[in-house]
């Protein structure tokens, strides 16, 4: 008898606990996640019509992008930023400091911008122009951080057509390749490409910086990413090794890129082993943080109390709903809560792809342009190909710091011609 009374117990109990997970589970799928998520480009419950209604994804992109642009030229137009930036000293910003060296002296970073003219028919009498480089230089200059030079490569065919480069140059150091009857510009836009980034690899060396932080004129710098990323200089590639070897390090053949596709960022099928242990070990903590909070919660509200035994049936379901759960937010989107502190960004192998932002040391970016110019690019061999290939053959690593410290927005690309309608690869 008392054995039936224990097993009808039991059975209520079990009944009971898998009502309260069925409860859970619609809550947190059905009710919570969805009028969170659908604004997200990479939630599963992202719906592009249902965010932008009758306005097209172009028209929105346009809409925000006029935003930075009046924000930019308001910035610069104003008469105590135009007074700062006459000042010669202020032709230097931002800062990473040497702290591997002995002294500790601020060294010098060159932030370098190849840019040139990106325009968009809208109708056949109408062009529109992103004017990309004025919002990307105006970020920078914002970060107010002194001792870094800015130089602007204008890679244009026509350089006196690029209308922003040549406003700028009136407070920064502008270079141009082309313009005159010597150098032409070569027929094929991936050799152009490379030609371009190693003339401004060049010219950047030139200024004799510790660092040389190549940006394409539509990598936006995240508020503060240049403190952060001074951090992650000073405490992942000057003073330790990447990993748990804590041994004073003064090598510095590593590479940065400061902008992974988010695309890129939430994948398992990556050919780096540790990106995918990395992103499991995040995975399977969000599931057991959340895990934890809900068997917590369940206990106070539901139990009142009567069992404090954290380890149950719904703490394990409650440990999968948050890993699922995780997986439907997206990891780009969670990366997101890592900037409340510059001690939770995280430097991850990076995948062999793209370069809108980039930190070179000095003798890295030396060697990258003798390679670079024993290379022919083409379709099948673009720039980040052969910066990757670069990486390999010389025995650098090449790390990405997560989340991203700039973001891309641009909409339209010189290199293929095409303009991004799906909202995912455009950030406001």
């Amino acid at each position: 008898m008392n054995f039936l009374r224990f097993c009808c117990c039991r059975s209520a109990i079990i009944k009971r606990q898998i009502c309260h997970v069925i409860v859970l589970y619609i809550l947190v799928f059905c009710l919570i996640l969805p009028p969170i998520c659908y604004r997200l480009p990479f939630s599963v419950y992202y719906s592009q019509k249902l965010y932008l209604w009758n306005l097209s994804p172009s028209a929105y992109a346009r809409q925000v992008n006029d935003e930075r642009i009046a924000k930019a030229v308001e910035f610069f137009v104003s008469e105590s930023v135009s007074a700062r930036l006459q000042d010669e000293s202020l032709l230097h910003i931002g800062n990473l400091s040497n702290s591997s060296s002995s002294n500790n002296t601020n060294v010098s970073t060159t932030v370098a911008f190849v840019t040139t003219r990106r325009t968009r028919s809208l109708h056949p009498t109408e062009e529109y122009s992103p004017r990309y480089l004025l919002q990307t230089v105006a970020a920078v200059v914002r970060e107010n951080q002194p001792s870094t030079r800015i130089l602007i490569c204008n890679m244009d065919p026509e350089p006196s057509a690029h209308t922003d480069a040549v406003y700028l140059s009136e407070f920064f150091s502008v270079v141009s390749r082309y313009g005159d009857d010597e150098v032409s510009a070569p027929h094929g836009k991936h050799e152009k490409e490379k030609q371009d980034y190693v003339y401004c690899l060049k010219k950047s060396l030139q200024t004799n910086p510790r660092y040389v932080l190549m940006l394409q004129d539509d990598a936006l710098v995240v508020p503060g990413s240049l403190q952060v990323l001074d951090y992650v200089v000073r405490t992942k590639v000057e003073r330790t090794r990447h990993g748990w070897d804590f041994t004073p390090n003064n090598d510095t053949r590593k590479l940065l890129k400061l902008h992974t596709p988010e695309y890129i960022q939430r994948d398992f099928h990556t050919v780096k082993p540790k990106r995918i242990a990395a992103n499991l070990a995040e995975l399977v903590g969000y599931g057991l943080f959340g895990g934890t909070l809900l068997r917590l919660l369940h206990i106070i509200l539901v139990e009142k109390g009567q069992s404090w035994t954290l380890f149950s049936g719904f703490f394990f379901s409650s440990v999968v709903c948050c890993i699922l759960a995780a997986l439907a937010i997206s990891r780009p989107h969670l990366l997101e809560l890592r900037r409340i502190s510059k001690y939770l960004y995280v430097m991850l192998d990076a995948n062999d792809c793209c370069l809108p932002a980039t930190l070179l040391p000095t003798a890295a970016a030396r060697e990258l342009v003798s390679f670079l110019e024993g290379e022919t690019c083409g379709p099948g061999y673009p720039l980040d190909t052969a910066v990757d290939d670069f990486v390999s053959s010389k025995g650098y690593q090449q790390f990405a710091v997560e989340p991203n410290l700039f973001r891309h927005i641009g909409m339209y690309s010189t290199l293929h011609g095409v303009e991004n309608t799906y909202l995912k690869h455009f950030v406001k």
